[in-house]
């Protein structure tokens, strides 16, 4: 009689150990679905920071005030979420082995450039604080330096999304893959028949 295979918490389900497996399984579970957390964390990056600079640039144009509180806002809270986005950064590198090779160049790359990010928009976060206390509106160098910093984090963002999307870094290999459409197939070309041809001469 064929048997039904039952994971370790289910055949003692009645029990305080099998109910304290249970929970520990549960949470392993949640744990994977919140892994990895630094895809999460960037976008909230480049979200926060492209926002602000473009509430700025519409508040020096049109000079309402509201969108360049609106835009300081939006950048200071840009600056712990990087810091959090380049934590779980380190983190996943540690848990990713990459051997030389095409990949790794990206990957080292990428790495350089994240500091180099978070320093980037400490500064620039520090320079919009000061025009924030002292009551002046963003100036032209100012957006100038902003765009500046946000070409270096879309460069940054193109380099990890080469490394999860054409090289499956931090991708699970147990991953259901999407319906792909298959191409029409063209219709059989038809012979042509000499009968038919004579008819139509």
């Amino acid at each position: 009689m064929p048997t039904r295979s039952v994971m370790p918490f289910e055949l003692t389900a009645g029990t305080a150990r099998g109910r304290a497996a249970g929970r520990a399984h549960r949470g392993q579970g949640w744990l994977r679905v919140a892994a990895p957390s630094h895809p999460l964390l960037v976008h909230f990056t480049i979200a926060l920071s492209v926002s602000a600079f473009c509430f700025d640039l519409l508040a020096a144009l049109f000079g309402i005030k509201v969108w360049a509180t609106l835009g300081w806002w939006l950048l200071a809270a840009a600056v712990p979420v990087t810091i959090a986005a380049l934590v779980t950064g380190l983190k996943s590198r540690l848990q990713l082995p990459v051997e030389e090779g095409a990949a790794r160049s990206f990957l080292r790359v990428h790495m350089a450039l994240a500091p180099t990010v978070l320093g980037l928009l400490i500064l620039i976060g520090c320079w919009r604080a000061w025009l924030w206390q002292a009551g002046y509106g963003v100036s032209t160098m100012y957006l100038v330096a902003m765009f500046v910093v946000l070409l270096v984090i879309a460069v940054q963002g193109y380099l990890g999304g080469e490394l999860v999307y054409r090289y499956g870094a931090a991708v699970s290999g147990r991953y259901r893959r999407l319906p792909v459409r298959e191409p029409a197939a063209a219709a059989p070309v038809r012979a042509a028949n000499p009968a038919d041809m004579e008819s139509h001469g």
